[in-house]
């Protein structure tokens, strides 16, 4: 009859508390603790309004479009009071301004007409010396008019003076009456740009019901409400916030003492804590600048305070994780790390089976 092997019974039994002891403590300082979050995002109005009806409870899941709450804009008349007033005051410093600009153009022109009457005026009369001397002198070859080195008379030096002075007075007249006109009749005047902001706004104010509803942004959870039917709400304020249908991050822990092993980009593998068979891939993105006290809800123990480094981990919205779900976050040893090299280079020698009569 053959025996039992004492030998091969005890060593089978210390190379399964080995590996069982390694795998236990080994892969324990590659776990760590945190919480499912989704995305939040606070709804909120920029003017104060009445809540008449609200149409959703903490948790509902929602739709897309679907109406959550139906508010009241309780400032709608005195926004257009306010925008209607603005928009005469501006209007009466555009035509102040238009009649000041035309006034000015006037005044230039007025000046530029007068200053071309009186140079072309002496023009003129210079011309018309100029032709009746030419015409007493005509047919009298003996007598010939004084010119200069150039053959160019006086008379037609001064009036060729007087056109260049016309000229230069007149062009800068010009200029400043175009600039002007330009200014008077452009769209990119200040005041006219103002003016047709705030008709914009009227124009929407107008076409806009008094009768608002507030509907989701997408699909989602509806989280906390801050309003009530009836109440009065300042601008600003948050009316209710909304997340995500799934959580697509994850905010994790890591002990102080295990923080050369987190490294930004690494892969993890979370895990809910409750719900065995929920489980994802994440990616660590985002890592704390601090060292802080880890929530009581995270620590192994709860009664010991312990501290780490803040993570965030990125993870697919196909989870089935609920908001705020503790959840294991699990780092794979990597190559080279001394828990990986015991069980690597722990291999059992050959076994032979002996036998006893």
């Amino acid at each position: 009859m053959k025996s039992i092997n004492f030998h091969l019974v005890a060593f089978i039994v210390v190379l399964i508390s080995m590996i069982s002891f390694n795998w236990q403590y080994g892969n324990e300082t590659f776990i760590f603790y945190g919480f499912a979050e989704n995305k939040e995002m606070e709804i909120r109005l920029e003017h104060s309004t009445l809540i008449d009806q609200i149409h959703v409870s903490s948790g509902n899941k929602v739709n897309k479009g679907s109406v959550l709450l139906e508010v009241s804009q309780t400032n709608f008349d005195l926004n257009q009071s306010d925008l209607n007033h603005e928009i005469a005051e501006l209007q009466s410093q555009q035509k102040i301004w238009e009649a000041a600009t035309q006034s000015s153009i006037a005044q230039l022109k007025s000046q530029k007409s007068a200053l071309e009457s009186d140079l072309q005026s002496q023009i003129d009369q210079i011309e018309s010396e100029l032709a009746i001397k030419k015409s007493l002198l005509k047919g009298l070859e003996s007598i010939k008019p004084a010119t200069d080195q150039s053959g160019t008379s006086p008379d037609q030096i001064k009036i060729e003076g007087l056109k260049r002075e016309l000229k230069l007075v007149v062009q800068p007249l010009e200029s400043e009456i175009k600039k002007l006109q330009n200014e008077l009749y452009s769209n990119q005047n200040p005041i006219k740009i103002q003016i047709n902001k705030l008709q914009k706004q009227l124009g929407f104010s107008q076409t806009a019901e008094d009768q608002l509803r507030i509907v989701a942004p997408g699909n989602g959870i509806v989280g906390s409400l801050f309003c009530k039917e009836g109440e009065q709400v300042s601008s600003f304020n948050t009316l209710l916030t909304f997340y995500e249908e799934n959580p697509t991050q994850v905010k994790a822990y890591v002990l102080e003492s295990l923080l050369l092993n987190v490294n930004m980009g690494d892969t993890v593998i979370v895990q809910s804590v409750v719900q065995s068979g929920s489980k994802s891939k994440g990616k660590i993105v985002g890592m704390g600048s601090r060292i802080i006290e880890i929530p009581e809800r995270l620590r192994k123990n709860p009664a010991f305070k312990t501290y780490g480094r803040e993570i965030q981990v990125e993870i697919p919205s196909n989870n089935n994780f609920l908001q705020k779900e503790k959840v294991i976050l699990k780092l794979p040893p990597k190559e080279g790390h001394p828990d990986t090299k015991i069980i690597k280079a722990f291999t059992p020698p050959k076994i032979t089976s002996s036998s006893k009569e």
